[in-house]
């Protein structure tokens, strides 16, 4: 239901992966997956006290978000984590991504630079963007090597720009801006 676009729906197959909707019944799994430090380690959200109530207001807040789409990543019909294209403007033709591969069953097999990929393309081809970017922490260095693999470049460094996720302490982390833009894009 959330893999929509202005009323539109989308399932886009790669060959690896599959993105596509999420369903409430999967919420669970985002619960038991974003209460794993190492999974949220780089991710630049509250996850703190996360629970199945919580999972579902988000849920239904996202279906509601007009300049989002957001899909589920599948691997045979197994939900492993999701990826979206967030604060779409359309005027200024771009959007943020955000990906996670909440499933560490998952790491490590090409699942992310694929669905980093087919996000991208449809940016560029569905929605008409110019630039796609996203920010990644640059200790990250995993991360990175996928964003570079699927045509980001590094535009800049923000200093201090995130909580760092796996501490109590207040401690923030810098990290990249990467962007790629449409004419620079070879799928």
């Amino acid at each position: 239901m959330i893999a929509s676009y202005k009323g539109r729906k989308y399932k886009i197959k790669g060959k690896k992966c599959v993105l596509g909707d999420i369903k409430e019944k999967d919420l669970s799994k985002f619960v038991k997956w974003f209460s794993d430090l190492e999974v949220i380690e780089h991710l630049a959200a509250d996850f703190s006290n996360l629970n199945l109530k919580k999972e579902k207001k988000w849920f239904n807040e996202t279906k509601k978000t007009k300049n989002l789409v957001h899909f589920g990543i599948y691997v045979d019909k197994e939900l492993i984590g999701g990826v979206s294209l967030r604060d779409i403007d359309l005027f200024n033709e771009r959007a943020e991504l955000g990906i996670a591969i909440a499933n560490k069953d998952y790491w490590g097999k090409g699942i992310g630079t694929e669905a980093t990929k087919l996000i991208i393309d449809f940016g560029f081809r569905s929605l008409k963007l110019n630039s796609i970017y996203l920010i990644v922490h640059l200790k990250n260095k995993s991360a990175q090597k996928v964003y570079e693999k699927a045509g980001f470049k590094k535009a800049g460094i923000l200093r201090q720009h995130v909580r760092h996720n796996i501490t109590d302490k207040k401690e923030f982390d810098d990290v990249y801006v990467m962007n790629v833009l449409k004419k620079e894009w070879k799928k």
